[in-house]
């Protein structure tokens, strides 16, 4: 079976020839890349992607490593940011692998999966999502020097890559709005602040009660672990805010899966969502307007953040000057029937 090294010798051109004539053809003159390319077809010659004596034979592929879920409901969101990054793969000729984490593992644990995935040079870069607060996967790939982009942003001093959605303003948005119905007990049932998302949503619920006049009460917040089922943390997190001596009218859910959980809580404490409860979900998932009520929510672009996650790293690793790397987007409130008007 033939190999690089002698599709160079009887071609009569260097091994990082032949590499630059599946890689980077324009760096190689049209009559040379032309002779190549016979040897190439006579020989019958594949390469392989994994051969470690390749060094500058790219493979044309990212990774994107999931968070791995038992849950056998399918979010939207990982659906939409999915569709918008192969929608770019495609339209650039890159191939998407793609990987997930177990759940409950340690960071060390966690760290050791992407090492396996860097060693391998399996990909030319990889997609990381679900920041954390000081996160030392970030560290990794910036020490190794492998390119990357981050679907949110992160509290590291460090320069690299990022798109996010504008969390803390959305969820002011929806507080800011509450308001404006004549709202002042407003509840927050959000996930744990180690995640990056989670504490500029939080964030965003403390910032639009100051921008309100609204008294901060730290009773009407509730953090609901990431660990198990979403649904039910959100059912059993609202019945412990509704149980309060004077519990909040209005509730801002951070995510869907957790909104499900909240509506199910409000209607087994004996409520109704729209007339006892005002709702507000981060998140626009496909049930949200068909639920009666439609649900007020907040709706993120998650698409187009796929789109331009997958851009911004097949630049990258084309060597093609990106003029924005940092993209904050806004995310949208989309006003349905889920909030009584108390003016």
């Amino acid at each position: 079976m033939a190999n690089i090294s002698d599709v160079a010798r009887i071609s009569k051109v260097s091994v990082g020839t032949v590499s630059n004539v599946f890689n980077n053809p324009e760096k190689v003159k049209p009559e040379t890349r032309e002779r190549v390319c016979r040897v190439i077809e006579e020989l019958n010659f594949h390469p392989n992607l994994s051969a470690r004596n390749l060094s500058r034979l790219k493979t044309d592929t990212i990774a994107l490593i999931f968070p791995f879920s038992k849950r056998k409901r399918i979010e939207h969101y990982y659906s939409d940011l999915l569709a918008g990054i192969t929608e770019i793969c495609f339209q650039m000729n890159f191939k998407l692998l793609l990987s997930s984490c177990p759940p409950n593992i340690d960071e060390k644990e966690e760290l050791l999966i992407y090492k396996k995935m860097i060693e391998s040079r399996a990909v030319d870069g990889i997609i990381l999502t679900v920041s954390k607060y000081n996160d030392e996967r970030i560290n990794l790939l910036i020490d190794t020097k492998q390119k990357f982009v981050v679907f949110g942003r992160s509290n590291l001093p460090l320069e690299f890559p990022w798109v996010d959605i504008d969390g803390k303003y959305g969820i002011s948005e929806a507080v800011r709005y509450l308001s404006s119905l004549g709202h002042t007990r407003i509840g927050y049932i959000g996930t744990p602040n180690i995640l990056m998302f989670s504490k500029d949503r939080l964030e965003g619920y403390k910032y639009g009660l100051k921008r309100c006049n609204i008294d901060f009460n730290p009773d009407f917040i509730l953090e609901a672990s990431v660990d198990g089922d979403e649904v039910e943390k959100g059912e059993n997190g609202v019945i412990r805010l509704l149980s309060h001596n004077s519990p909040p009218k209005a509730i801002i859910v951070s995510g869907s899966q957790l909104a499900l959980g909240v509506i199910k809580g409000i209607n087994k404490f004996g409520y109704s969502v729209g007339r006892d409860i005002s709702l507000i979900c981060f998140d626009d998932a496909e049930w949200n307007v068909h639920f009666n009520p439609p649900i007020t929510s907040i709706s993120q672009p998650v698409y187009e953040a796929g789109k331009l996650v997958s851009r911004i790293l097949i630049k990258q690793i084309k060597g093609i000057e990106c003029q924005d790397s940092n993209v904050l987007l806004k995310p949208d409130l989309i006003i349905r029937e889920s909030c009584k008007n108390l003016n």
